[in-house]
C-alpha cells in the first residue's frame, strides 16, 4: 500500500514508474521496460449473472443464534435460499497453518474448487440486495473475484492495512475484503443511520466503527483525552482503505486458535452492512470473532465450524456475553496454537523495558545516520546486548522503533513523510 504517491491512472504514470525504478535499481538489473496497454481497448467479456428473485425466505429457528459444528458445505445446504442478511468469511488460506484436524495445504486446483463450492452456497443463501464479504490475501482474492462475479455483483474491494509494526521489506502488509451483493445492493445501513449505535468495551478508545481515526494521530489515552478537551476532530471519512484497525498483538487478547481477527474489524464490517436483528453468517467461524461481534451488536448469528474444539471455545464465549462478560477482555490463558513460525517469547519480568531499549536503538541510529547492527549496539549502546537477545524475537523487532519518526498530534508535513519513507528503505544491518 503506497499512500504517499499521487497518480492519475488515465494520465501520467511517472510517479509509479519512478517508484519501481527506485526499488529495483540494484544489481543485476540494468533497465526497466514499461508496457502501456491503455490504448489497446482491451475489454473483459462480461460473465452472466444469476437471476435474482425478490422472494425472501425464513430461517428455521433451530439455526438462529447457534454455533454449528460440521463441514461448511453440508451445513450451508441446511439453510434456505434467500434467507441470510450478511455473509462474512475468513477461510483457510491454504498456507499450511496449523489448524487442529484440518489440512491447510491442498493442491491449488483442489483448494479453489472447494472455495468455489462454498462461495456458490453463500450466494444462494443471501437475500436479494444483501452482501457477502470475503477476507483473504490479495493473491487469492484475485482468483476469488473472477469466480464470484459470475454469481454476484461487485460492490467494494476493501483494503485492510494490518501490518503490526514498521518493516522495510516489500512484504504482504494488507488483506483484501471482497464485497459482492446479490443483485443490485441496497443502501448500506452504516451510511444511512440504520445500523444502530453501541458502546463496546472491546474496542480501543480511539475506535469508531463508521468514522476511522485519521492518519498520524497518537493512540495513547492521554493524547486522546487531550484532543477531546481541545475539541479536535481526529476522525475522518470512511473509505475502502482501513488503516486504523490493527491485528491482535498481545496473547492476553487471544484464545487457543491460530488465526484470530481483532473484534473491532468485525464491528466495522457488521455495522456497515447490517441492521440490528438481521442475521450474520460465518461459515469459518473459528473461535467465534464474527458471531461474538454480531451478538454484541444485537444481530442474530449463525456460525459454522468444522472442529469441535473451536466450536466449544466459541460457545463458551457466547455464554460469557449472557453472563455479562466481555468475551474479548484481557485474560491470562495458556495458549498452544500459534500462527507465526517465530517462537513465542516466554512471559518474563523486564529489567529494562522493551520501549527503553528500542528508544536507545533509535538514539544510536540518529547518531550513526543508519540503522545500527548488533555489533554497533554493543559498541555504542548504554544497555547490555543480553537484554535485546532475551526480550526480542528478531533484530527487525529491535530496530522497529528506529524506522519511524513516531506519532504526533499534528499531521505530518510532506517533508516529514518523505524522511519517513527514506528511513524505511534503509538497508537492513547484518546481525
Amino acid at each position: 500500500m503506497w499512500r504517499d504517491l499521487v497518480c492519475e491512472l488515465e494520465g501520467d504514470l511517472a510517479p509509479i514508474i519512478k517508484r519501481f525504478a527506485d526499488l529495483f535499481g540494484i544489481e543485476p538489473y540494468r533497465e526497466i521496460q514499461v508496457f502501456d496497454c491503455r490504448l489497446m481497448n482491451l475489454n473483459r467479456i462480461q460473465s452472466s449473472i444469476i437471476n435474482v428473485t425478490s422472494q425472501e425466505n425464513d430461517i428455521p429457528e433451530y439455526l438462529i443464534d447457534q454455533v454449528l459444528e460440521g463441514d461448511c458445505l453440508e451445513r450451508l445446504r441446511e439453510i434456505p435460499d434467500n434467507s441470510i442478511d450478511f455473509v462474512f468469511t475468513d477461510p483457510p488460506y491454504n498456507l499450511g497453518k496449523k489448524y487442529l484436524g484440518y489440512s491447510d495445504n491442498l493442491e491449488i486446483k483442489e483448494y479453489f474448487k472447494w472455495c468455489d463450492h462454498w462461495i456458490a452456497e453463500t450466494a444462494r443463501i443471501l437475500k436479494p440486495g444483501r452482501t457477502c464479504a470475503i477476507l483473504n490475501i490479495p493473491l487469492w482474492a484475485v482468483r476469488h473475484f473472477l469466480f464470484i462475479k459470475t454469481v454476484l455483483e461487485f460492490q467494494n474491494w476493501i483494503v485492510w492495512d494490518a501490518l503490526a509494526f514498521p518493516v522495510r521489506f516489500i512484504m504482504p502488509a494488507h488483506y483484501t475484503i471482497l464485497c459482492f451483493s446479490k443483485g443490485e445492493p441496497r443502501e448500506l445501513p452504516g451510511l444511512t443511520g440504520t445500523a444502530g449505535t453501541f458502546y463496546l468495551t472491546s474496542a480501543p478508545k480511539t475506535f469508531d466503527a463508521l468514522k476511522p481515526l485519521a492518519d498520524n494521530y497518537c493512540l495513547r489515552l492521554a493524547c486522546l483525552n487531550k484532543r477531546k478537551e481541545g475539541n479536535i476532530n481526529d476522525h475522518t471519512t470512511l473509505t475502502d482503505l482501513w488503516t486504523d484497525i490493527h491485528r491482535l498483538k498481545h496473547n492476553s487478547r487471544r484464545v487457543d486458535h491460530p488465526c484470530q481477527l481483532p473484534p473491532h474489524l468485525m464491528y466495522r464490517i457488521i455495522s456497515i452492512f447490517t441492521k440490528p436483528d438481521e442475521v450474520v453468517l460465518d461459515c469459518f467461524n473459528g473461535a467465534g470473532t464474527t458471531t461474538l461481534a454480531a451478538n454484541q451488536l444485537r444481530r442474530k448469528y449463525i456460525g459454522i465450524e468444522a472442529l469441535d474444539k473451536y466450536c466449544l471455545i466459541a460457545r463458551e464465549r457466547h455464554a460469557e456475553i449472557i453472563a455479562g462478560l466481555d468475551p474479548f477482555r484481557k485474560e491470562e490463558r495458556t495458549l498452544t496454537a500459534k500462527n507465526s513460525p517465530v517462537p513465542r517469547m516466554l512471559k518474563q519480568k523486564y529489567e529494562i523495558s522493551k520501549k527503553t531499549l528500542q528508544l536507545e536503538v533509535k538514539r544510536i541510529a540518529n547518531q550513526l545516520g543508519h540503522l545500527p547492527s548488533r555489533d554497533e549496539v554493543i559498541k555504542y549502546g548504554e544497555y547490555s546486548i543480553e537484554y535485546y537477545d532475551k526480550y526480542f524475537v528478531s533484530w527487525g523487532e529491535v530496530c522497529a522503533a528506529a524506522r519511524t519518526t513516531g506519532m504526533t498530534e499534528n499531521r505530518f508535513s510532506d517533508n516529514q513523510l518523505q524522511e519517513m519513507i527514506q528511513l524505511s528503505l534503509l538497508p537492513e544491518p547484518e546481525s
